[in-house]
């Protein structure tokens, strides 16, 4: 996951210094990283991690922050990269997932390791980018309907 993480930065890199067409596309390829990553998480290690009481808390404000980030990117990908707020926009939406990256690495997998032993971590782990997976297929699907 940490990796993805690095990943999505690097994209929010390219974005907030694109305009116009190549910044719209940019826009679609973080959704197609950020969605997956975000629903899997929370099939998965969220749902394993939300009733211990090491981490039920951190889960819980995870589980708010995605909600918002999801909002916020839905909002932006309704919008032109031409207009005035989208700029701002696509940069409040950068801090919040570099600040829930932060929070995740920081304090949350901490805590995670100390609830999971390492093969169910391990387990975890498949499962999660089995539904990352899945989720992106989803989207792809939905992106060639559309088109």
């Amino acid at each position: 996951m940490t990796r993805e993480h690095e990943e999505l930065g690097e994209l929010f890199h390219e974005l907030l210094a694109a305009k116009g067409k190549l910044a719209a596309g940019l826009l679609a390829r973080v959704r197609l990283k950020l969605v997956p990553h975000s629903r899997a998480e929370e099939a998965v290690f969220y749902l394993r991690l939300q009733d211990d009481e090491r981490t039920a808390e951190k889960v819980r404000v995870s589980l708010a922050e995605h909600k918002q980030v999801e909002a916020l990117l839905d909002e932006l990908l309704a919008m032109s990269p031409r207009d005035d707020n989208w700029a701002a926009r696509a940069r409040v939406l950068a801090d919040m997932v570099g600040r829930h990256v932060d929070e995740e690495e920081g304090e949350l997998f901490p805590l995670a390791r100390r609830v999971l032993d390492p093969q169910e971590a391990q387990r975890l782990a498949a499962a999660f980018e089995t539904e990352r997976d899945r989720v992106w297929e989803y989207i792809l699907g939905e992106q060639r309907g559309a088109a």
